[in-house]
């Protein structure tokens, strides 16, 4: 087991946080690792920041001259990685001086005095052998000398110290219908080339068969190990690119033949999509007939109608089913006047133009949509399952429920369910945006999608393949994508909004240009591109909350976000945690504070209620032990009865206690009824029938919530409000705190939505952020509806918005998130409002035509189109990085384990560290 974490909190710079790689500066993996870094970057510097507690992260600081962080991760990930190999070729390692050079401003160990923490430099190492196969190492560095690669020996005089913070193997019968299983066994992929890590394959029913290839590539979209993918129906073929790490060859055989198993194939081939062949076909056969060939006329204009035949269906649509006037009706009339006037040439580029236009939306529609779905996370579809005490690789679709699994270093937890056995470091970023590693013991549950970055565990399956969270919110995520604002998104309704002054204008041109100029004008729309760079904006902002972990179920409240004025918190498990933290302890009689809370916490260890994990919480601090409990003595009722470590335990409220007969000294009256004026909750104990005393329980606020409430406010939130169910005195103590504007105590949750309504009727717009499930009718009635529930209630959450991460740290992103958003549909509006309005005053006063209208038009259409891919580069980006940094944390770990593999001997294995987050 390690304790790695890794952030990049900026250009350039990278922040690790280990215990164990970091502890020993002087250690071989440590100037291993330093060598590695050095080697994908000879400008790199190194420093080290030391914890002063045992508790608290040694932080490594690598500030890196490449302007990728991908790359460069990636480097030291591949160095890494030859560190393990067994048959790369040793170099000597310089020896580290004997004297460490720590330049200290606190204090480790207890060096000094000081209490800060402590900044540390790795020495320079005197170089004395560089010859392949020697060690100069002398002692440190012999374990890792024989493991090194040939690298340039480390130049540390950069380091700084850091003052801040028929190929188808057999199928089980399992695998689909026996119908479609006899038909995909009767025909055979076709392997056409194949190299280590890329299949290019070939299969009949994949042959204009659109529907089958969608099925295919939905199925390999999940797919851990499965890098890239292509279908083409016009051909038949399937290209894909997998990690020869992730998954064996013929696994991958295996996944593609049962994904065309429990596919319906139709019977009939999809009919031609000639419509962009045509179209590009269309453009020079038009110049060669009305320029040069004018007998070829009757031909390029049957081909230009033909190509044309798409935006007339459009048009009939928008104008008979949808009953409004919309920019197909435009480009409707723009083709009929060309043909009128003879210009087939312009026509046929204007042809061209709609169907790029629709071929790039479509395309890049789908890449968005695959992002959005993927960002969380794939699962493996083979598992190792634990039976008879030995591991047995299975395929997903035959785990059961109850099985149990083995999970290792660097796999993905294919499953959501119970650890059993073992301990790990998970990284749950995909799912929850967390940015470090969680630890999971037995007990803790673990989600599908989710990768393990160190340890093993043994899981108990719980919900598997369709059924785990992960599954969900990629179904939730494909409905949002196709969502559209009532009946139309913001940019159709930009777009239709301009038809009618086009028309207008049009008409006026007619008037004083002719037919030409008319359908210059008419061409000259402000709604084409905006139409489609919108819809493209949305899907990829969508993606990228998903990689942050902000899930969006309804897409309308990414639009409505920007508009928010007023925000209304539920106070309980939103401001708070839902887990109270005990305040006051006070102890009667001859028992101390530690003797109480040790009596107690016996008492409550087998709930799981959060006054018991409270409880259980703040006497781990005290460092004794949990006292056993008598079973043939141990009641449950309004209260526990125990008897533990021979004595009558009894814990409950001041009530039960009254009701069992114990004297309650007349203070602790005084004290309920200060408690419960501030909101807390008080939990008594009487040993052998003795008041023994009390144990104070306050809501615990979340530490990111001050920091949030000012993020809002300096981005234009105007209103924050608490609404609670809890008495006046805390929850205006809270507002109060937190400088609200508002507040309202002791409301029903039924009531809710009625306060929502009266702020809305002040005229805000209000975005509530609560409980998804308790606080329904108030999120459906707010604007935008936000919940901290997380991925355990992702199914029956009512909030148009979850974080996964289930806290506030999302809540300004999201904000930012909505605003770029609203700002990159109105830059794609000015880019096509500017040259169309310059194009329509040149048809008016500089002669300009038909031809001059169709590019001036497009082009700007292609650039709008260009700018709604905007969020889409930042994206790949994000999900780039993302991969990078998990690649990195799994070879330190591989690289750590091999190390400790390697001095297996001592008498003790690194402690695990829980990751604490690192301030950037």
């Amino acid at each position: 087991m390690n304790d790695v974490a890794i952030t990049c909190p900026g250009a350039g710079r990278l922040l690790i946080q280990s215990r164990t790689l970091f502890g020993d500066l002087k250690h071989s993996t440590t100037t291993a690792f330093v060598a590695c870094i050095l080697d994908a970057d000879p400008r790199a510097q190194v420093s080290v920041l030391l914890g002063t507690t045992a508790d608290a992260p040694h932080v490594a600081e690598i500030r890196h001259s490449g302007t990728s962080a991908v790359a460069f991760l990636r480097a030291v990930s591949s160095r890494l990685r030859m560190l393990n190999a067994p048959d790369t070729i040793p170099v000597a390692i310089s020896r580290v001086n004997s004297k460490p050079a720590l330049h200290a401003t606190g204090r480790t160990g207890g060096n000094n005095g000081s209490d800060g923490p402590t900044a540390a430099v790795l020495p320079r190492p005197k170089h004395e052998s560089s010859k392949q196969g020697t060690n100069g190492n002398g002692g440190h560095g012999q374990n890792v000398a024989n493991r090194l690669p040939l690298l340039r020996e480390p130049d540390f005089e950069t380091l700084l110290p850091n003052h801040g913070s028929t190929l188808s193997p057999p199928l089980s019968r399992s695998a689909g219908p026996a119908l479609k299983l006899a038909q995909v066994e009767r025909q055979p992929w076709q392997m056409l080339k194949e190299v280590p890590g890329r299949m290019k394959l070939k299969h009949p029913f994949l042959h204009r068969r659109k529907s089958v290839c969608q099925a295919i590539e939905r199925e390999l979209m999940s797919v851990l190990g499965i890098d890239s993918y292509k279908t083409h129906p016009g051909k038949g073929t399937l290209v894909l690119k997998y990690n020869t790490r992730a998954l064996r060859r013929d696994q991958v055989l295996t996944i593609i033949d049962r994904a065309l198993a429990k596919t319906e194939i139709p019977p009939k081939l999809d009919p031609l999509d000639l419509d962009f062949p045509l179209a590009v076909t269309s453009v020079p056969l038009a110049a060669l007939a009305q320029f040069m060939y004018p007998v070829l006329l009757p031909v390029a204009g049957a081909l230009f109608l033909f190509t044309s035949i798409t935006t007339f269906k459009s048009a009939y649509h928008v104008a008979v089913h949808e009953r409004r006037l919309g920019v197909d009706i435009l480009d409707a009339i723009v083709v009929t006047g060309c043909v009128v006037t003879g210009q087939i040439f312009a026509g046929s580029v204007l042809c061209l133009c709609l169907s790029f236009g629709r071929v790039l939306v479509a395309k890049t529609q789908d890449d968005s949509k695959r992002l959005l779905i993927q960002a969380f996370g794939k699962q493996s579809q083979f598992v190792k399952l634990w039976k008879d005490g030995q591991e047995v690789e299975i395929s997903l679709e035959d785990l059961r429920l109850g099985d149990v699994i083995v999970v290792h270093t660097g796999e993905s937890v294919p499953v959501d369910g119970i650890v059993k056995e073992g301990l790990a470091m998970v990284d749950q970023h995909a799912l929850t945006g967390e940015s470090t590693p969680a630890e999971k013991a037995a007990g803790d549950r673990v989600f599908a999608s989710t990768l393990t970055v160190a340890g093993k565990v043994f899981v108990e399956v719980e919900k598997a393949g369709t059924d785990t969270a992960s599954a969900k919110i990629a179904q939730i995520l494909n409905d949002s994508a196709g969502y559209k604002l009532g009946s139309q998104h913001k940019g159709e309704q930009m777009a239709d909004r301009a038809v009618v002054p086009t028309l207008a204008l049009s008409a006026l041109g007619l008037a004083t240009l002719g037919p030409q100029g008319a359908v210059a004008v008419l061409n000259s729309d402000f709604g084409t591109g905006i139409r489609m760079a919108a819809p493209l904006a949305m899907l990829t902002s969508l993606a990228l909350c998903a990689s942050k972990g902000i899930l969006v179920k309804d897409g309308r409240a990414l639009e409505l976000m920007q508009d928010i004025d007023t925000v209304l918190f539920d106070k309980t498990g939103t401001l708070t945690r839902e887990r109270p933290e005990v305040g006051h302890v006070v102890s009667y009689g001859p028992h101390d504070r530690k003797r109480l809370l040790q009596l107690v916490a016996s008492a409550e260890q087998r709930f799981s209620h959060p006054i018991a994990k409270a409880i259980l919480d703040e006497f781990e601090t005290t460092g004794l032990s949990l006292l056993p409990i008598d079973d043939s003595k141990y009641e449950v009722g309004y209260g526990i009865d125990a008897l533990i470590d021979g004595h009558k335990v009894m814990v409950g409220s001041l009530r039960y206690l009254k009701m069992e007969g114990i004297a309650v000294p007349a203070e602790v009256e005084e004290v309920v009824k200060a408690a419960h004026a501030e909101g807390h909750t008080l939990v008594m104990a009487a040993l052998d029938r003795e008041f023994a005393g009390v144990i104070e329980l306050r809501a615990s606020q979340r530490p990111e919530v001050v920091e949030i409430i000012k993020g809002l406010r300096a981005r234009g939130i105007k209103h924050i409000a608490i609404i609670s169910g809890d008495h006046e005195g805390p929850t205006r103590k809270l507002a109060e705190s937190l400088q609200m504007d508002e507040y309202f105590a002791g409301v029903l949750p039924g009531d809710k939505a009625d306060y929502v309504e009266r702020l809305q009727k002040q005229g805000r717009k209000v975005c509530f952020v609560g409980d998804g499930i308790n606080d329904s009718i108030a999120l459906k009635k707010a604007n935008v509806s936000i919940s901290l529930r997380g991925a355990s209630s992702i199914a029956t959450d009512t909030a148009q918005i979850v974080f996964m991460e289930e806290s506030l740290h999302r809540l300004c992103e999201l904000r930012d998130i909505a605003r770029d958003l609203d700002r990159n549909v109105r830059r794609s509006w000015y880019m096509i409002v500017a040259p169309n309005a310059f194009c329509i005053l040149g048809a008016f006063t500089m002669g300009f035509g038909i031809m001059a209208s169709v590019l001036t038009n497009n082009v700007a259409a292609m650039g709008a189109l260009a700018n709604g891919m905007l969020p889409l580069y930042r994206m790949l980006n994000e999900q780039a990085k993302k991969e990078a940094q998990q690649e990195l944390t799994l070879a330190l770990s591989q690289f750590l384990g091999g190390e400790a593999d390697s001095e297996s001997e001592s008498s003790e294995t690194a402690a695990v560290v829980e990751p604490q987050e690192i301030n950037a």
